[in-house]
């Protein structure tokens, strides 16, 4: 997610260009029939992977799969090397397609549409960050960003989509937790988080849930929001 992204911006993990993105997985060796499983490292458990498949969706690579976990797999068994990383030979080129733009939402659409729609009638944000900072009860790691969230946006941390060892839920699970915090199945949704990586499993969780609403990823998410939203009212407290 470093290196495989928009260099340019000054948020951290907005989408790159498509001629970026074929660049790269062509130097990578991937090629776009590869069957593709996505997973963390055994410490983080998972975290990231939902993002990065969710990407790889995103430009057109078909079989795309995140891995339920890690630890999970070391754990019962399965086979693991070590030593150092293997590499593919890098590919002359990688077809994309042209992503649907209805997959994402950008700054200036969602600003206006809050502003159209302050009472989310027509539509609804869901929230990965963590209660603390989604409330602004506690402090942001960078100075740089006010606490709060989005007007009548619902809270649904990433946390809450877990077990304890950071396995993603099962179905009927997880529909509990979207339910309970007050997810409305017909209505379009905007994913956001801190930096657009952990909105990325909120869309996987809904997903795995059954849930077919339309679904959209704010990539800038609240690394943008609150150093673009000046007008009153668009970062909430409480």
């Amino acid at each position: 997610m470093d290196e495989i992204r928009d260099k340019s911006s000054p948020y951290p993990q907005m989408l790159p260009s498509l001629e970026r993105f074929s660049r790269c997985m062509a130097a990578l060796g991937v090629r776009p029939d590869d069957v593709l499983v996505v997973y963390d490292a055994l410490e983080v458990g998972l975290y990231s992977s939902p993002r990065v498949a969710w990407a790889c969706r995103h430009f057109g690579h078909r079989d795309v799969h995140v891995l339920n976990n890690f630890p999970r797999y070391v754990s019962e068994g399965y086979p693991v090397s070590t030593g150092p990383l293997s590499t593919l030979p890098p590919q002359q080129n990688y077809p994309v397609k042209e992503p649907n733009p209805r997959k994402v939402i950008s700054y200036d659409e969602l600003h206006d549409s809050l502003l159209s729609d302050p009472d989310h009638t027509h539509f609804q944000i869901i929230d990965a960050r963590i209660p603390g900072r989604f409330s602004g009860n506690e402090p942001e790691l960078n100075p740089a960003l006010r606490s709060g969230h989005m007007p009548s946006a619902l809270n649904v941390p990433l946390a809450s989509v877990l077990s304890e060892d950071k396995l993603i839920l099962p179905a009927e699970e997880l529909r509990n937790v979207f339910q309970t915090a007050g997810v409305n199945e017909e209505l379009p949704t905007v994913l956001t988080c801190n930096s657009g990586v952990t909105a990325a499993a909120l869309d996987l969780a809904l997903q795995l849930s059954g849930y077919r609403m339309e679904r959209r990823l704010y990539d800038g998410s609240w690394m943008e929001w609150t150093r673009r939203a000046q007008d009153r009212g668009l970062v909430v407290t409480g």
